[in-house]
């Protein structure tokens, strides 16, 4: 194998990969079913009372 050859292999195969681990992740992230995970941890900082204020 020559350099160049690796060097589309890579690229090629690389872009691929990179492109199925991102459509992986925004799959899992607007399931209809993890809808309740993420509205519960955008309300967490607002749930969370502080005994005093900021100062």
């Amino acid at each position: 194998m020559t350099h160049d050859t690796v060097l589309v292999f890579s690229k090629t195969w690389g872009a691929i990969y990179l492109l199925v681990v991102f459509l992986a992740a925004v799959v899992r992230t607007y399931w209809p079913s993890r809808r309740k995970v993420y509205d519960d941890a955008a309300q967490s900082p607002l749930d969370h009372q502080e005994d005093q204020p900021w100062r």
